[in-house]
């Protein structure tokens, strides 16, 4: 089984190769306001790179937000014509939650701009709270009253420092029969943001 894995919801961009849920190759890294411009050509690269024929493919397991406008279509879109022409599941998946310690409640947060932060709190596949938007002051209030929670995601613009985890073997390891894709069409981003 050939595991796809994708996400370009912000800054980062990932794209990597399982093999029945085993880790082959991976690239990662920020690429800000250039996965445009970049995924297609890394994703060739890790095909070739590993000898994998794109029509081996056997699923495809990607991150649908919140997160940056363009780069949550990005992956998205890449994904959707993976499965639809290949006639293989598609795994969505919010692009907070992979950034979970899988180990411990987590406090997953990205910079949504305007003094408000995309906030997700997981404990495992169980959300805590759902993906929604605070203020930076609300989150930072949760913060201090969930101390034993970790803190992921890039959270310089909040003056802290979050854990960086492995997003694409969180990836696989959320993916399961409730963020299965049963349209390939009615897939949609989720952007949070009015």
């Amino acid at each position: 089984m050939l595991s796809l894995v994708l996400d370009s919801a912000n800054k980062e961009l990932l794209v990597a190769l399982f093999k029945d849920n085993l880790k082959v190759d991976e690239t990662r890294y920020e690429a800000w306001q250039r996965q445009s411009e970049y995924m297609l050509p890394e994703l060739d690269k890790i095909l070739k790179r590993n000898n994998v024929d794109p029509k081996s493919i056997n699923e495809v397991i990607v991150t649908v937000g919140p997160g940056s406008y363009t780069g949550v279509r990005i992956a998205l879109t890449i994904a959707k014509i993976y499965a639809y022409t290949l006639n293989i599941p598609c795994y969505a998946i919010s692009s907070l939650q992979v950034l979970e310690n899988p180990n411990k409640p987590s406090i997953c947060l990205e910079n949504a701009r305007s003094g408000r932060s995309y906030v997700g709190v997981y404990d495992g596949k169980k959300a805590l709270i759902k993906d929604t938007i605070w203020s930076n002051g609300e989150v930072l209030k949760y913060i201090s009253e969930h101390k034993d929670y970790a803190l992921c995601g890039d959270l310089l613009y909040l003056d802290l420092v979050g854990e960086r985890n492995d997003i694409s073997s969180n990836l696989i390891a959320l993916k399961g029969e409730d963020n299965l894709v049963e349209n390939i069409f009615s897939l949609k981003a989720i952007y949070l943001k009015d």
